[in-house]
């Protein structure tokens, strides 16, 4: 056996991992940042990493906004997240169902489902290995996509007394699984589009079907637009560049979208409404809670679950304009709430 796996300790953290595997390729972080309110719940991110450090960061940054995510969402879960350090490309059944064997470790402290890089076969694959995984009702990417959709209209409801999108011009950063999905949506609802994805053929797909004007990777984040919508990596917004972004708002599925908490100062400082990346984009968790949850997964609870996400957002704002904080902070403050009482524990077994 060559598989190596360490523990790291880590404050605030339940469990951190690290595991590799040179004789599949196989190097990856396993985050559990909380399990207060039940198993953690947290996708796997396939990613080429420059460095391990990097990978870390972001498995420990995207399994705590997990937490918050599902305490807000009310779903009976905690947060955790796995990377694993690889181009997707070069990915193998074999290193996929190596990985699954450390997951099943855990003993059903954490639950994988799919993440960038990682698609709904490659659950399937784990599957076999493991039971401790989620996701094989099928692509959540729609999910997430309609819950992105009704969050921007509830930034819109609240910026100007009316949640209709039609003639809101809204530009997307990234239309692949989740944003390719929340285009066609948008268009439906009548927006007008601008996109850009670091692979040019999707966002000339988008341009084709939908009319979208490209534009390219620089230029996305400071077009003028009603809604600013990142779907694609982490850390858009920050210091140097908010200042040139001429949005309303900013309504996005990638997780972690500001760089720093002081960038959630900036953007209220400049104006701009940000509805935080964790309240908008809990479809896809929704979504894989039912897989729990239910005698038989049925799609239209789901969807009906994913919509509260335009309440909840209201609510949001309605805290942070009472208090004087920023979106971002009232949001965090919310889910510790849950999380410090409990609201929202699961209370039965997880069947799997």
């Amino acid at each position: 056996m060559t598989l190596h796996i360490e523990e790291i300790e880590v404050a605030e953290y339940e469990k951190v991992l690290y595991a590799e595997d040179l004789s599949v390729g196989l190097s990856c972080y396993i985050a559990i940042h909380s399990t207060a309110l039940g198993p953690a719940v947290g996708g796997i991110r396939i990613f080429p990493y420059t460095t391990k450090e990097a990978a870390l960061e972001d498995a420990l940054r995207l399994s705590k906004m997990m937490t918050y995510k599902s305490a807000l969402a009310e779903c009976g879960f905690g947060g955790g997240k796995s990377v694993i350090i690889l181009d997707p490309r070069l990915k193998t059944d074999a290193l996929l169902k190596r990985f699954a064997e450390i997951v099943h470790s855990l003993g059903g402290k954490y639950f994988c489902a799919e993440d960038s890089g990682c698609s709904p076969q490659d659950v399937v694959t784990i599957r076999e290995v493991t039971p401790y995984v989620l996701g094989l009702s099928g692509n959540p990417s729609p999910y997430t996509a309609w819950g992105t959709m009704r969050a921007m209209q509830a930034v819109m409801e609240y910026m100007d007394g009316s949640d209709s999108l039609e003639g809101k011009t809204i530009a997307i950063q990234g239309v692949g699984a989740v944003g390719g999905y929340l285009t066609e949506l948008l268009f439906w609802q009548g927006a007008k589009l601008i996109v850009s994805d670091m692979h040019k053929e999707r966002s000339l797909e988008m341009k084709r079907r939908f009319g979208a004007v490209e534009v390219s990777l620089d230029e996305i984040t400071q077009v003028n637009c009603d809604i600013l919508a990142p779907c694609a990596m982490g850390g858009v917004f920050h210091a140097k560049n908010i200042d040139l972004c001429k949005c309303r708002a900013i309504v996005g599925c990638a997780n972690n979208q500001l760089l720093t908490p002081d960038d959630a100062y900036r953007l209220k400082k400049k104006g701009i409404v940000y509805a935080p990346d964790f309240v908008v984009n809990a479809g896809g968790v929704v979504n894989v809670q039912m897989e729990m949850d239910t005698a038989e997964y049925h799609p239209m609870r789901a969807r009906a679950n994913v919509d509260k996400i335009y309440k909840r957002l209201l609510s949001v704002f309605h805290i942070a304009d009472t208090n004087g904080y920023t979106t971002d902070f009232a949001a965090i403050q919310l889910a510790k709430h849950r999380l410090r009482y409990g609201i929202g524990k699961r209370v039965e077994a997880v069947s799997v």
